[in-house]
């Protein structure tokens, strides 16, 4: 097999993961928008460069401990990322759920997608492995992207005009 014939059997996967991807952005949408709003509601507009940096370390890692790192530290050092929202009974506080929603829900359609029933691919060490870290970083940077954009969107509106998706 020539390089131009493996280049193109590369193309077609990538292709189907590419696609994998935008569906489940598309299905944790409204995920995303949630935590953008809390992000909101916590960090106001005073913190901004903080989700900046969230964002650029997800956009320009390689390997998604990075973000998780991030996720932890600025948990750690600052209260307001420990903070609930105002009236909310959940437990956690946007770091924490943050983190929590990358760590336990993005993996489990991490799972999903890699199956036998969709892009079949392994979860065996090797090539395979690090094929799923790759999928993986792009599914955080994608609900990431859209965690922030919600944030931005909110704090440009000022806090009192916080309204759900579809009103």
């Amino acid at each position: 097999m020539n390089s131009e014939e493996k280049t193109i059997k590369r193309a077609i996967p990538e292709m189907k993961i590419i696609r994998e991807v935008n569906i489940q952005a598309e299905d944790f949408y409204d995920d995303a928008v949630a935590l953008g709003d809390l992000a909101a509601v916590t960090l106001k507009a005073a913190h901004r460069s903080q989700m900046t940096s969230l964002e650029n370390i997800a956009e320009s890692t390689l390997k998604t401990s990075d973000v998780f790192d991030y996720i932890k530290k600025q948990t750690a050092r600052f209260p307001y990322w420990r903070q609930s929202a105002p009236g909310q009974n959940t437990s956690g506080g946007f770091g924490e759920r943050l983190r929590t929603y990358l760590e336990n829900d993005l993996k489990k359609r991490l799972d999903d997608i890699c199956g036998p029933q969709r892009l079949h691919i392994g979860n065996a060490a090797g090539e395979d492995m690090q094929e799923r870290r790759r999928i993986y970083l792009l599914l955080i940077r994608q609900f990431i992207r859209q965690l922030v954009v919600e944030y931005e969107y909110q704090v440009s509106l000022g806090q009192n005009n916080h309204k759900k998706r579809g009103e």
